[in-house]
């Protein structure tokens, strides 16, 4: 295994499967291959949203889709093409009440919480009323076996594991606040000035970070990163390698995508708050004219209609400057004369009201994956539609292809999907950045020595 494809995630499954095996040899060989990887160092970087708060049990979150899988874990993850236990001490036991899932004994969050069956209780059900109430729909019941085990009615080992992998399963200590994110993910998260500092976790349950320290700063917009990166005050470009010319040196990457970003229709928009309507419209778009925005593989362009509804606005959260650019652009590409659209950055406290009550023309959105599969994204896409009743995307699931894609998924729905939260920029040389399940696995990124 090379230095570059060597994981956190590699090195403790090794751990875990060897230790069960009794191999103490091979462990020990693995444990010192691990320790020529370069560890330790510090990088910097700026992002165009806000690092206020962090909330991986919400599916609007764009922050908890860039940083999530940093500072929490889940009690199984998936693993390339398995899904395997990451919290849990094994694979779900089948009992006469149903299926029992233990925790590994003394899980310790990087604020030195300990986690126990009391918290991820807790958690779940934190997470089915936030952003997984179709999702976690099947669990049913979920009770907890004294303070070692969670006991789930739903009966089917296979199904419960790929659930319980989702990113918005992380497990969080009953006292968690968005303000402070505790964990027991690779880094600890702290506020420094104006950063959000991600110091290496000695505690991490999946064994800690490879680097020191990550600070992560708000950019007041989208050349604010390329600005450092190019001047050399950052380690890693947002969406590029500089704002006037590429930084020396530096090597692109592109870990995938986080997030969708969505248009959706409200009452406001009149005769084109109805399902597929939205997206027919994006589909008209020019990939070429959002191209800059790194918004994912291109789509084929249909018909330019442009927006026919009433002149209105486009709501979008006011702390978040690359959707702000976003929504922009869209509007100045959707006007049509008496159709006019204009950007609206509002507060996020505000979208999330006007989002439940459908009080607007169109709304601007993020929507993170719950899984890795075409029926995963129909979920979480029909359950962030708040016209949707309750069960109506859990309802229809069986007719998702395995192939369909985010974007033909939303042609039944009041909402369209514009494109991808991409993952990608450039980097300096010697950093590092594997790719995850989905986007980049920080806890994995490391500084390769300098060859002289």
């Amino acid at each position: 295994m090379s230095a570059e494809s060597f994981t956190r995630r590699a090195f403790v499954g090794f751990s875990v499967a060897s230790l069960a095996l009794g191999a103490l040899g091979p462990l020990g060989e693995r444990a010192e291959a691990r320790g020529r990887l370069p560890t330790g160092g510090k990088v910097s970087l700026r992002i165009p949203f806000s690092i206020q708060t962090i909330d991986p049990h919400r599916l609007d979150d764009p922050l908890a889709a860039l940083l999530a899988d940093a500072l929490f874990d889940t009690l199984y993850v998936r693993d390339g093409a398995a899904i395997v236990p990451s919290l849990a001490e094994g694979e779900p036991v089948l009992e006469a009440e149903g299926l029992v899932v233990k925790l590994r004994r003394g899980l310790l969050t990087a604020g030195e919480r300990p986690i126990d069956a009391r918290d991820a209780v807790f958690a779940l059900g934190r997470a089915r009323r936030f952003g997984g109430r179709n999702w976690f729909g099947e669990l049913g019941t979920i009770d907890r076996v004294g303070n070692e085990a969670i006991r789930f009615s739903l009966r089917d080992p296979a199904r419960l594991m790929q659930i319980l992998a989702s990113p918005l399963a992380s497990i969080l200590p009953i006292a968690f606040e968005a303000e402070r994110p505790d964990g027991t993910g690779p880094f600890q998260a702290s506020r420094r000035d104006d950063a959000l500092s991600l110091v290496r976790n000695p505690r991490a349950a999946r064994g800690p970070a490879f680097l020191d320290e990550i600070v992560v700063r708000s950019g007041a917009d989208l050349a604010a990163s390329l600005r450092s990166f190019e001047a050399g005050t950052d380690d890693i470009g947002w969406l590029g390698a500089g704002l006037h010319s590429p930084r020396k040196g530096s090597k692109p990457f592109d870990a995938g995508s986080v997030a969708w970003l969505v248009v959706r229709a409200g009452r406001d928009a009149a005769p084109w708050d109805a399902p597929g309507v939205i997206q027919r419209l994006l589909d008209g778009l020019s990939p070429s004219k959002l191209a800059y925005l790194g918004l994912g593989p291109a789509w084929k362009p249909e018909r330019d209609d442009g927006w026919g509804g009433p002149p209105g606005e486009i709501l979008v959260r006011d702390d978040a400057p690359y959707l702000v650019e976003v929504a922009r652009t869209l509007a100045a590409l959707l006007s049509r004369p008496g159709h006019d659209l204009v950007a609206k950055p509002i507060s996020a406290r505000d979208v999330a009201n006007r989002r439940t009550k459908r009080d607007y023309a169109l709304l601007l959105d993020v929507i993170r994956p719950v899984g890795a599969t075409a029926l995963a994204a129909w979920v979480a896409l029909g359950s962030s539609d708040e016209a949707a009743g309750p069960n109506d995307a859990a309802g229809k699931t069986s007719r998702v292809a395995e192939t369909a894609t985010a974007r033909t998924l939303a042609r039944t729905m009041r909402l369209g999907v514009l494109g991808e939260l991409h993952v990608q920029g450039a980097r300096i040389a010697e950093l590092v950045l594997p790719s995850g399940d989905a986007g980049w696995d920080l806890g994995s990124a490391y500084r390769a020595r300098r060859v002289a």
